[in-house]
């Protein structure tokens, strides 16, 4: 029977996966937040469908209108993973660092590239449409893995080590977006997105609970799992290359989305906004794998120390060491088809107006995932500069981290607007103590746009004012 693995063993094991958390774990996932108090740009409305944009009618630049990136980690930055000493060499500062850490840690990415927009204004009414591609990952993973990886499996014995809520969700898709907003009457504006979407690659953790349990008299390894993947990635069946381009535009992997908000006027100076995003799923079923394992297994452990011992790991290694794992966890593949849910958003908005040309500006938003809340909160503020430029800065609470800095551009020369944000310049100034880092940037033809009056309804154009700029 084998007894405790040496600790040093895992280190091992785990020094790639330390290594990638390391170097980005000053990131996290999607937040674009300092957008929504920037109604002149039209993509403000995609965080809630009943905000009607400054511009009466706009039209994206092809492959260039939007362009979002944004990654990060929920756990410890790089100051709290390496330490310098005393004779000015670097060190891994593994406690400090896993007490950085939370129950269940994410380490996310997300690209968004809009290929096609437009949108216009019609009397009380708003139509906007936009083509998107969509790329996000997250992969979660629990404090005990960590300690596992670092101080070996002794600290566990009579205890037992949780490993639920491992898992990778990870997609990519096109999304076709129609949006459509109305005026009810003076105070209120509703509006909606419906979402086709089309699937081209896809893993899914559906269920991700697992625990080990340590026997202290024999040091026999208990498990139990209720463990299920799904898997949708294209394959080349036919050996005759795989045409990536007719794969993109007829994807089997069909879905369903909305997006609705409305949008309340107090009085002439509070306005108020709430908005549900990316309601719906895709439904895999094209080179569909599931994984599961489900049940009770004991077992003595694995004898991996040649494996590690190696300065190259052979393929024969591997898969000896993978089907061990299969064995033991008895893992059934299959090849039904599922379906996976987006993940859903909600936005909370009030917008103060100080004069025509500043606002200030108040988000809460909630991520649902993993059958948990991701809260985040933003405070902004707006201005209005030579009738051309629009610039935001926001402080925001998220991912528990407290520095997070933003500030959004906007300039308009005549129709041709280019605009960049970001919820964290902070990065570039400390990144050694950043979790989040994002960036979004494009280039859209607006017309028809001014500064609004003070008592207008949120992001309506009624009344022109002095010193506007229109097209």
């Amino acid at each position: 029977m084998n007894t405790l693995i040496n600790y040093g063993v895992y280190k091992k094991l785990f020094a790639a996966f330390l290594f990638a958390l390391i170097y980005t774990g000053n990131l996290y996932s999607q937040q674009d937040l300092t957008i929504n108090l920037m109604p002149i740009i039209p993509q403000s409305n995609y965080t809630n469908p009943a905000f009607k944009p400054t511009p009466k009618w706009y039209i994206g630049f092809p492959a260039l209108s939007s362009f979002y990136i944004g990654v990060g980690h929920s756990g410890f930055t790089y100051r709290d993973a390496i330490r310098r000493r005393s004779d000015d060499s670097l060190v891994l500062g593994m406690d400090d660092m896993i007490a950085k850490l939370g129950k269940t840690n994410y380490l996310s990415a997300n690209i968004n590239e809009e290929i096609l927009s437009f949108g216009f204004k019609q009397k009380k009414n708003f139509f906007n449409f936009s083509i998107t591609e969509k790329i996000s990952f997250r992969f979660s993973y629990p404090r005990d893995l960590i300690l596992l990886a670092w101080k070996g499996n002794g600290q566990f014995i009579g205890n037992t080590i949780d490993f639920s809520g491992v898992g990778i969700n990870a997609s990519c898709y096109t999304e076709y977006a129609l949006g459509y907003a109305r005026d009810i009457n003076n105070k209120i504006i509703i509006g909606g997105r419906l979402k086709y979407l089309q699937g081209q690659a896809n893993v899914y953790t559906e269920r991700n609970k697992a625990n080990v349990n340590i026997n202290e008299d024999d040091f026999a390894h208990e498990a139990q799992t209720d463990f299920l993947v799904n898997v949708s990635l294209p394959e080349d069946n036919n050996n005759d290359g795989f045409d990536v381009v007719k794969y993109l535009m007829n994807s089997p992997n069909k879905g369903y989305g909305i997006d609705l908000g409305g949008s309340y006027k107090l009085n002439d100076k509070f306005s108020f906004g709430a908005s549900v995003l990316d309601l719906g799923y895709i439904y895999w079923k094209s080179d569909v794998r599931n994984y599961a394992s489900s049940g009770s297994f004991t077992f003595d452990g694995i004898d991996i120390n040649q494996f590690l011992k190696s300065d190259s790991a052979g393929n024969d290694e591997i898969d000896h060491i993978l089907d061990s794992l299969a064995d033991i966890f008895k893992i059934e593949e299959t090849k039904n088809s599922y379906r996976s849910l987006l993940t859903t958003k909600l936005y909370l908005t009030g917008i103060y107006s100080l004069t025509p040309h500043d606002k200030v500006g108040l988000l809460i938003r909630n991520e649902f995932f993993n059958k948990s809340i991701h809260p985040a909160l933003t405070v902004s503020y707006n201005k209005w500069f030579f009738n051309m430029l629009s610039a935001t800065a926001s402080y925001s609470i998220m991912n528990r981290s407290y520095m997070n800095l933003g500030f959004g551009l906007a300039l308009n020369l005549g129709p041709f607007q280019t605009y960049v944000l970001t919820d964290n310049f902070y990065c570039l100034l400390a990144p050694e103590r950043t979790r989040n880092v994002n960036v979004h940037f494009g280039f859209n033809f607006i017309f028809g746009y001014k500064i609004k009056k003070v008592g207008e309804r949120l992001f309506q154009d009624t009344t022109p004012v002095k010193n506007k700029p229109k097209f």
